[in-house]
């Protein structure tokens, strides 16, 4: 059988140079990225503390929690009210803030007067009323916070124990993306009950502390000055 050199090597280039062509063409894809996703958090400063007792009862304090009222004019705003103080309740009831925390939720319109006098009748020390002032709810689809002030009232002379503020937010469509993977962040199902739970956490340590007497020390005074030597000839010995 007769070769024909020509034709061999025309058939040796060509796929020669389909190979460099096919190589260039090549493009990795990752097709199958993996997603990791974050659990999302409420984003806060520190609670503002407006006014604090200076020291701790005798015996821990009982109190009774009304429900704080939504400033903002919005339909449902007394239904939202008592939702979200309900929250705050029993995140502090949990917590052991007080030993005896009772919520009523009847309240709803009652006046801080009305609701100190319920108290005392209640055999309670303390009442505690506050207000919603931010709400904005945006479900697991978009970014929803919370703003709450409260106050802890004594019910035997109507003296503020407690005065505080806090806030927070959870952003929606955080996603980073890498080469072999995305992060995004995941939304409770609830991002207004898991706000105000965080919020009520830390307004609430400080409170429980002060309540069963864990007082931190207070600040160390400035170091003494050194002792003045005596002049020499002063009836002492000088150096």
């Amino acid at each position: 059988m007769r070769r024909h050199p020509r034709l061999a090597r025309a058939l040796s280039c060509l796929v020669l140079g389909l190979l460099l062509l096919g190589g260039c063409a090549v493009e990795p894809k990752l097709t199958d990225k993996h997603t990791v996703y974050i659990d999302n958090y409420t984003r806060r400063g520190n609670p503002e503390v407006y006014v604090e007792p200076m020291r701790s009862p005798p015996t821990p304090v009982s109190g009774l929690v009304v429900p704080f009222q939504v400033t903002q004019d919005m339909a449902g705003s007394q239904e939202l009210g008592e939702q979200l103080t309900r929250i705050v309740w029993q995140t502090w009831t949990r917590d052991r803030v007080f030993p005896k925390l009772l919520f009523e939720p009847g309240l709803r319109n009652a006046s801080t007067p009305q609701a100190v006098a319920l108290a005392r009748k209640m055999g309670l020390d303390t009442v505690i009323v506050g207000k919603f002032t931010y709400v904005m709810s945006g479900g697991t689809r978009g970014d929803s916070g919370v703003s709450f002030t409260f106050d802890v009232i004594d019910v035997r002379n109507g003296e503020r124990l407690w005065s505080m503020a806090h806030a927070g937010t959870m952003e929606t469509g955080l996603t980073e993306d890498y080469i072999i993977f995305a992060r995004k962040n995941r939304m409770p199902s609830d991002p207004l009950t898991a706000i105000t739970t965080t919020l009520a956490m830390d307004m609430g340590g400080p409170m429980t502390k002060w309540n069963y007497g864990f007082i931190p020390p207070p600040p160390a005074g400035p170091n003494p000055r050194p002792p003045v030597a005596a002049p020499a000839g002063a009836g002492g010995v000088g150096y």
